[in-house]
Order: C-alpha cells, then structure tokens, then sequence
C-alpha cells in the first residue's frame, strides 16, 4: 500500500499543479491586459468577470489539492468530510450562484432580499 500511495502522491502532483499553475499565470496576464484598459467601468467589469471564475477555479483546485497531496490518515477524519462536501457540494453550488449575481436583476433582487 505504501507504494501505490507514494504513486498517488505523485501522479496527483503532475495532474493537479500545472493545470491549476498554468491558470494562474493565464490570470496574471489577463490581469495586467485589465489593467491597460482605460475606461474605469471596463476595467470592473472585467476584473469582475475574472474574479468569480477565479473564485470557483480556487475552491476547486483548493480542495482536490488538499484531498490528494496531503498524507493520508488510517481513518476519515471530520475534516476529510467536510473538505470532501467542499468539492462535491459547494463549487458546483457555487458556479450558478455567482454566474447569476453578475446579472442586475439578480443582484437587485439579492439586495431586496
């Protein structure tokens, strides 16, 4: 068993870094285009499109990271079912949550609320 989780361990490092790098860097790019773009409503409105996927890519490429690479205990601990809900739950939860509030009648009616 030892070797099939050191195995795990390192195929979850090639599967799970570069993607979740190769975003992060994409987003360093886009963000500095944002930033030569004149127009100040531009700009938010950019960044604002830009930060709630970064939000859902986070939470998921958050947990599946700390499901995978860290060490594995024996037993399933409290914080490996609330980590596991995290994944399988709120990032799907979250994706037509966010995506709707970018919408003015869903935010006005949020606001209401």
């Amino acid at each position: 068993t030892r070797i099939s989780e050191l195995f795990m361990h390192i195929s979850s490092l090639f599967l799970l870094i570069p993607p979740f790098g190769f975003i992060v860097v994409t987003y360093g790019r886009i963000g500095l285009a944002v930033l030569r773009i004149r127009s100040a409503q531009g700009r938010k409105k950019a960044f604002s499109t830009c930060s709630s996927h970064l939000v859902v890519v986070s939470v998921f490429y958050g947990t599946i990271m700390i499901m995978y690479l860290r060490p594995q205990e024996k037993s399933i601990s409290e914080k490996d079912k609330l980590i596991s809900l995290m994944y399988g739950v709120l990032t799907p939860m979250l994706n037509p949550l966010i995506y709707s509030l970018r919408n003015k009648d869903v935010k006005g009616a949020f606001w209401k609320m």
